[in-house]
């Protein structure tokens, strides 16, 4: 079974009410599209998401170090079985530091979503940044 093209929509709108709400440093709109399971990871070395406390207090760390100027999802795949949906993309996040120079992060996401009935909640989420140690087509740094 695959997602009808109003889940898929439905979930679309899910994932970009989570770009708006973080750009816009909205808590309260995040904490309302986000499971009280979520897990996940960020980039840094310490981004570990494991219920919903840490994931507020992810967020938080992140809208108090930065201005958000834009956060895109491209690349989208959505596919799913009309209860669970699941999300690739490249992400680019679009910020300064205390008004320095504008400066992105890009990167990709994967997202696990849950449709609750009402709406669909975001159960995993994932930001990565390819490794630069790596060389295009090789499979391990070094190598």
């Amino acid at each position: 079974m695959t997602l009808t093209k109003i889940q898929e929509a439905e979930v679309t709108e899910a994932i970009q009410q989570y770009a708006t709400a973080y750009m816009k440093k909205d808590i309260r709109a995040l904490s309302a599209l986000f499971s009280q399971d979520i897990t996940g990871f960020g980039s840094g070395p310490d981004e570990v998401i494991t219920n919903h406390d840490d994931f507020i207090r992810q967020m938080k760390r992140d809208i108090s170090q930065a201005t958000i100027l834009a956060v895109e999802f491209t690349d989208r795949k959505i596919s799913g079985d009309g209860r669970i949906a699941w999300a690739t993309s490249k992400s680019t996040i679009t910020f300064t530091v205390d008004g320095s120079k504008k400066q992105a992060l890009s990167g990709r996401s994967t997202m696990v979503l849950k449709n609750t009935g009402s709406r669909w909640k975001i159960e995993q989420l994932h930001f990565s940044l390819p490794y630069g140690e790596q060389s295009a087509g090789q499979s391990f740094p070094g190598a």
